[in-house]
């Protein structure tokens, strides 16, 4: 049996569902218009499709404690590598059902077993209005395999042994041996070679606001907030968000922050603790449940004897009510699971549940006694 846990995302109840759902769902990399079509509703009210652009808040607050850098490859906080989803782009990215989609490369060859050559959009700017290339891309992979800290998308890029400039938008990465699923670990943000160029990478003061090539961009920074605005050189003409402004209040506690959330200072905060209604109330806001990809696996130990029969495992997997067991011994915020991709990953093309039924489990228990008989 798989535990998966859940995470929680709560709305403030002042701003309009339907702006939300668009914003939240970029923050934690599932792109920020998807599930626009989905929630429509605040306050139990129902927003018109046919509303004027100014019946609807155009500018969110969203919020980040014990904040150490927006530097996506430097920083270790998860909100800060939600947030910059939106301003940071990768090579690739995952849709909602974790299926690869290219996102600044264009096409992605596999030669053999350790070479893969990647195309690069063309057409692509900095939100300084600079061209990415693919010495950006070399950068990058440069700093997170020499930089000399620790970073979040370091394991990515464990195999990668070498890497070729072939144009401005191509280039060969070698593997030092295979890696099933390779193009799956491109999912780390580009930062740009010529931003950097001549500073030092983990202390320049160049890092307050990086550029990026996202929907949104850093226009200022101060010890309080950090403001965005839409990139007006996004390459991806067909995304037009409705929100056009988010500032990111800096806070330095949880405390702080469930506070100004409870004052109304917030607008989106993403917990990942269950029980956060201990600090927020339950009530004067609305919230959004996903399912985490962390979870806990019992299995059966198939060296016993009774074990190693697969009709044995099927009666007692019968036998138990996963959901009774998850409830009493976890309580809320977890689910039971029956597979460490159920939660709607392309991977997973059939239910694998399976539903308690003691007289079934008892009657292959009955069969399986009768064939050790005869």
């Amino acid at each position: 049996m798989i535990y998966s846990n859940k995470q929680v995302i709560k709305l403030g109840n002042n701003i309009l569902k339907y702006i939300f759902i668009m914003i939240v769902i970029g923050l934690i990399g599932f792109g920020i218009y998807r599930m626009g079509k989905k929630e429509k509703n605040v306050n139990h009210q129902t927003i018109d499709q046919t509303s004027t652009v100014n019946t609807i808040q155009t500018d969110l607050r969203f919020a980040i404690c014990n904040f150490d850098t927006i530097n996506p490859l430097l920083s270790n906080n998860r909100n800060v590598q939600e947030i910059t989803k939106i301003i940071y782009e990768p090579l690739v990215t995952l849709n909602e059902a974790y299926k690869m989609q290219y996102c600044l490369a264009e096409e992605i060859a596999k030669t053999d077993e350790l070479n893969y050559v990647i195309k690069l959009r063309k057409g692509v700017l900095w939100s300084d209005g600079t061209p990415f290339t693919a010495n950006d891309v070399q950068f990058t992979i440069g700093q997170l395999k020499q930089g000399g800290f620790s970073s979040v998308y370091t394991q990515n890029l464990n195999a990668v042994w070498q890497l070729q400039v072939i144009d401005e938008h191509t280039l060969k990465i070698t593997l030092s041996e295979p890696v099933d699923f390779f193009e799956y670990n491109l999912t780390f943000p580009i930062l740009s070679e010529k931003y950097y160029e001549g500073q030092e990478f983990t202390t320049t003061p160049k890092n307050i606001a990086p550029i990026g090539t996202g929907l949104f961009k850093i226009i200022s920074v101060d010890a309080n907030v950090i403001k965005l605005a839409q990139n007006d050189n996004y390459w991806n003409t067909s995304k037009e968000p409705m929100a056009k402004e988010i500032n990111i209040n800096l806070y330095a506690s949880a405390g702080e922050l469930y506070n100004a959330f409870k004052n109304g200072e917030v607008d989106i905060v993403d917990v990942k603790i269950k029980d956060v209604e201990q600090y927020i109330g339950s009530i004067g806001y609305k919230k959004i449940e996903y399912k985490a990809r962390g979870y806990d696996f019992l299995a059966f130990n198939t060296q016993n004897a009774l074990f190693a029969d697969s009709q044995v495992r099927k009666a007692i997997s019968k036998m138990i009510d996963k959901n009774n067991i998850v409830a009493t011994c976890l309580g809320s915020g977890y689910i039971a699971s029956n597979f460490s991709l159920d939660m709607g990953n392309w991977l997973y093309t059939k239910d694998l549940s399976v539903p308690t039924n003691t007289e079934e489990a008892k009657q292959i228990l009955i069969r399986c006694w009768l064939g050790i008989q005869k």
